[in-house]
């Protein structure tokens, strides 16, 4: 049977390919994309992932002699984890009437490809805003969702990651503090005496970068050559070259914020926290993104249930499909994303707080 263009608007193809690329376009969530782009792709084949943590040996291989037998190296140290993924899911009705007669936004028109894209990219910014606050829970060492933390869910779980954590030496609020000279190198040496590796890349909010641009030492560095363009107005989210000088480490900015209904603007990321990191090349031993399989209809679209038991379709991760409605008329768009992001090593993972400073070392 040929299909229609309703067939091919609406099919799991075409939803499926617009969720997942309206999902990925906002830099606003700069910690699911740092999971999508470099972590290692995990493939559970059940509802819940396993997952090994990994311990590097950080001692070094005995000299021997010529005649001497090699030595025996302990195998990795290892940690079997597992947990439940989190299922993220949502659906919007569209009476006929709004999908076929209203004009397009920003028209005058109906068009109802594109009002079906804008309905897509709203639900689809629902789930991406829910995996942005799994993915931040990661990073900083703790994934914890109930009806609290996740308005409208029906379940509670958590997940504990045990990343490396500490606290500044002074207040990085202090214009006064020395965070080019002192408070980075021991960042640096804290993040290399606990994970072995080179700190590299640094993920923190807008209030560290006030404090860096007011930091006293920071504007004695800019006044060298190339320096100054660090004390000019910066975006408040990605990546700038500016910032590359300081220490030797790539800074990223983010400032994703999502509303609760009835609530107030939230950061995903909090304030006066530093993410220590590896460099990219190394990020796919330390963070993982599981995505589980979903099962949805595999024709374009069914008018009732018992149509859409006959055939189904098995993918992964993100998925959206179209149901016909007849009380009203109209079409169901169901979208979802089902997994969950994990951190491999956590010894590789430095929250460092620059809100909270270390207490000064006892007397003896």
């Amino acid at each position: 049977m040929a299909t229609t263009p309703l067939d091919d608007l609406l099919s799991v193809d075409t939803l499926t390919g617009l969720i997942k690329t309206f999902a990925d376009q906002s830099d606003n969530r700069s910690c699911s994309a740092l999971f999508s782009r470099h972590a290692r792709p995990l493939l559970p084949l059940g509802d819940s992932v396993s997952w090994e943590e990994v311990s590097y040996s950080r001692h070094m291989a005995p000299v021997s002699g010529p005649d001497s037998p090699h030595t025996r190296a302990k195998r990795l140290g290892k940690r079997k984890r597992s947990s439940a993924m989190a299922w993220v899911k949502a659906y919007k009705d569209l009476p006929a009437s709004h999908l076929f007669l209203e004009p397009a936004p920003g028209g005058d028109t109906s068009d109802a490809e594109a009002v079906l894209a804008v309905e897509l990219e709203d639900l689809a910014n629902l789930i991406a805003n829910t995996r942005e606050f799994l993915a931040c829970g990661a990073l900083l060492g703790s994934i914890d969702v109930n009806p609290q933390s996740v308005p409208g869910s029906d379940l509670s779980f958590q997940v504990r990651f045990g990343n490396l954590t500490a606290n500044a030496q002074a207040l990085w609020s202090d214009p006064a503090t020395n965070i080019r000279s002192e408070e980075l190198k021991r960042l640096k040496q804290l993040y290399k005496d606990g994970s072995g590796l080179r700190l590299e890349l640094a993920i923190t909010e807008p209030d560290v970068e006030g404090y860096l641009v007011q930091n006293l030492e920071v504007k004695e560095f800019a006044k060298e050559p190339f320096s100054a363009a660090i004390l000019q107005q910066l975006p408040l989210t990605g990546e700038s070259a500016a910032w590359n000088r300081l220490a030797g480490i790539h800074w990223r900015f983010t400032d994703g914020t999502y509303k609760p209904e009835g609530g107030a603007v939230t950061r995903y990321f909090p304030q006066g926290k530093v993410l220590a990191l590896p460099g990219e090349a190394r990020l796919a031993q330390v963070l993982g993104w599981a995505e589980g399989k979903v099962h949805v209809p595999a024709g374009p679209v069914y008018g009732d249930a018992a149509g859409a038991l006959r055939s189904l379709r098995e993918l992964r991760g993100a998925y959206a499909y179209a149901e016909i409605r007849t009380d009203p008329v109209g079409v169901r768009i169901y979208a979802g994303w089902h997994g969950l992001p994990v951190v491999l090593n956590p010894s590789a993972v430095l929250v460092y707080d620059v809100a909270r400073a270390a207490p000064p070392p006892a007397s003896p």
